[in-house]
Order: C-alpha cells, then sequence, then structure tokens
C-alpha cells in the first residue's frame, strides 16, 4: 500500500505539531539540563519516520536533535556537570531508520558529548512496556515520550498510565481526532470503540456535535480516567474548515504543565487552543494579539468568593488552561478598582501588584499571601 502525501510531504499543519513540539522542549530541556536533580534526560520519538520530508520539511528527529543542539550549546558553560539528553528513534519501517541514520550523519546531529543516539525498529506495542518498565527504575533522569502515530489503532490509554506510572515522564500525544469523530458517527470500528472503553462505557460516551466537541470530550475523559495526580490539555490544530488534530500533553508534574501552556500561548497569543489554516498570515493575524480572558475572569471571581493562598491560585490558574500572567492582570485590575482583600499570614505588609504566581512560590510558599474579594 502507497503512503498517504501527508506521510512524504509535510503540510502547515504538521508544521505547527513540530513546531510546538520544539518550544516545549526548548524550555523543558533548559529547565532540566541545569536541574543539581537531573542527571539524565531520556527524549523518545516513538513513530518518527525518516526526519525529512519529501518536500523538505523537517520532521520531529531533525526538531527534537536541533533543539537538544541548541539548549546545549546554550547552558555548556553554566556549570561543569553538565546532564546528558540522550534520544531514541524508532519505527517500524527499517528503511525509514537507515533513512534518519544517514540524515543525521550528515547533517553532524551526533554529538557524544551531549549525549547518545539510538535507533530501533520495533513494533510499538512491543516498546510501550519497555520504556515504562525503564522509567520506573528512574531516579535521578526524567524522560519525554513523543507519539505521533501513523492511525489510532495501536494507541491505548493504559499505554499513557504506563509511561506516566513513574512520575518522571511527560507525554506528547498527536491523535487524528477528525478520522474518530467521523467514524464516532457512524460505523464505528473496534479500535475505537476499544479506544473509548479504556475512558468509558461506550453507552456512556457523549455524542458530539463537532470535531471540537469530541476533543473536548476526550479530554474530560482523559483526566478523569488519569485522575487529579496528573494534568492534561489538549492543543488544537485545524487543517481545513472543520477538520481538527489535535495534541494531547500529559504530566504528573504541575511545571511541566506550566511550560507547555507556555508553549501553547506563544502560538496562540488569543486563546491558548489551538492553532488554524492562514491564521497567521491572515490581515488580523499581524496585528498585535491579547489574551481572552473573560470567562477564566468569571471563574477567578467566583473561586476568590473564599479566601486562597497564592498556590491554590497558581494551581487553580493552569488548571483552567491560562497562564499566571493572566491572572496577576485580573487580580490587579480587581486591586485597583478595591474590591480585592490581600494579607499575609506573619502580619507584614503585602506589596501591592505581589501576587506571587509561579512555581518557586507554590512549591516554597504557596501561603506567602492570602486573597479575597470584598
Amino acid at each position: 500500500m502507497g503512503l498517504k502525501d501527508s506521510q512524504i510531504s509535510m503540510y502547515e499543519h504538521s508544521e505547527i505539531k513540530v513546531r510546538l513540539l520544539k518550544l516545549y522542549l526548548e524550555q523543558y530541556l533548559n529547565v532540566l539540563y541545569l536541574s543539581p536533580f537531573v542527571d539524565i534526560v531520556y527524549v523518545y520519538d516513538l513513530f518518527c519516520g525518516e526526519g525529512i520530508y519529501d518536500n523538505g520539511g523537517e520532521g520531529s528527529p531533525i526538531i527534537i536533535l536541533n533543539t537538544v543542539k541548541k539548549v546545549h550549546c546554550l547552558n555548556q558553560s553554566s556549570k561543569e556537570n553538565i546532564g546528558r539528553i540522550h534520544s531514541h528513534f524508532n519505527d517500524l519501517n527499517p528503511d525509514k531508520i537507515e533513512k534518519l541514520k544517514t540524515i543525521v550523519e550528515e547533517k553532524k546531529l551526533s554529538c557524544p558529548e551531549i549525549g547518545s543516539i539510538t535507533f530501533s525498529s520495533k513494533d510499538y506495542r512491543e516498546l510501550v512496556p519497555l520504556i515504562a518498565k525503564k522509567t520506573l527504575k528512574f531516579t535521578k533522569q526524567k524522560g519525554f515520550i513523543f507519539i505521533d502515530p501513523y492511525g489510532y489503532k495501536d494507541i491505548r490509554v493504559s499505554d499513557i498510565q504506563s509511561l506516566l506510572l513513574s512520575k518522571k515522564t511527560e507525554v506528547l500525544l498527536f491523535l487524528p481526532t477528525q478520522f474518530m469523530f467521523r467514524f464516532e458517527k457512524k460505523g464505528t470500528p473496534e479500535s475505537l470503540k476499544d479506544f473509548i472503553e479504556e475512558l468509558v462505557p461506550i453507552a456512556e460516551w457523549p455524542q458530539s456535535t463537532t470535531g471540537v466537541d469530541f476533543i473536548e470530550n476526550l479530554t474530560d475523559a482523559f483526566r478523569r480516567t488519569l485522575g487529579n495526580e496528573y494534568f492534561v490539555d489538549s492543543f488544537i490544530i485545524s487543517r481545513d474548515k472543520n477538520q481538527f488534530f489535535c495534541l494531547f500533553f500529559f504530566t504528573s508534574h504541575i511545571y511541566g504543565f506550566d511550560r507547555m501552556l507556555n508553549s501553547k500561548w506563544k502560538l496562540d497569543e488569543e486563546e491558548g487552543r489551538g492553532w488554524s489554516l492562514g491564521s497567521e498570515n491572515s490581515l488580523f493575524g499581524q496585528m498585535e494579539k491579547r489574551a481572552n480572558t473573560s470567562k477564566f475572569e468569571k471563574k477567578l471571581i467566583e473561586f476568590l468568593s473564599s479566601e486562597r493562598g497564592n498556590g491554590e491560585i497558581y494551581e487553580f490558574t493552569l488548571h483552567n488552561g491560562h497562564l499566571p500572567t493572566h491572572a496577576k492582570d485580573i487580580l490587579t485590575i480587581l486591586q485597583d478598582s478595591n474590591k480585592l482583600i490581600t494579607r499575609s499570614l506573619d502580619g507584614s505588609e503585602v506589596r501591592r501588584s505581589s501576587f506571587y504566581l509561579n512555581y518557586t512560590h507554590y512549591r516554597d510558599n504557596p501561603n506567602k499571601i492570602m486573597l479575597k474579594l470584598k
């Protein structure tokens, strides 16, 4: 069977997919590279392809290796014992792996002082338990797993659960949700039924009116299944009118979630929700964009009907898909309108517009100040 054109030529929606991957990895690796608590970072690309599309577009392996080199160059003078980054690329098709090896060599992307590059041609279903078993032994290691399958029939929710179990990994999963939505409405194949059944009994699955509805239902189901220990978010990619695909991000670490949200909002400055074809080239796309926080503002105001610590507000903000800067802007307006009560537990004066909404204060001083609406 011949390959689909989207598997040999890079379309604009695929470029956005790897751009989000790049933006997140830059932030993720920069933090971990210099962390005294992390010695090694493992980056896995489980459906890597051959690296370069026929039209010259760079696929995920090239994006990953270029990002690794960039992070290394930025940080190599910062400390003596720099953490290593090991990359592993897998594709069931051994021809693709051989082509990728050639490209890596030609582009001189291998750099032993950074870390190793390994390759395999294993079946995804065989590889996932091996990686999951390895991550369970992590102590001062971290793992990032990128899963961009050629379909969805091999993907299981239990895969994500097993890969997250160590609490030392992040997973970025791309799903062709448009096709899943289309089959949800008629002729649901067994592979989709099996996928949904891991999340909710098929009889209880809510019917979706649009492709976006399907994505939101799927995101909610992921969250319920994984529970409060994990953070789940989605980034919608619209290729054509009413054609929606989606990247799903999973982590147990709130700061990893913080960094992914930051990456999303860089790509969608108004909604932090997704990308659509032509949105960057339109006349309005050239204008300065402001974040739409109206819905979040209502939720935050309701949340502040009870007194909350700065750590609670930080976590609440992220769970609602927004950045700490958005919450700070809303709180500043409330404070300027004399509608907000702020107090410190130690009785010290609270500086105006200082709300301590960041990961460091969440971790070390989550109740530095308390806030409540008057």
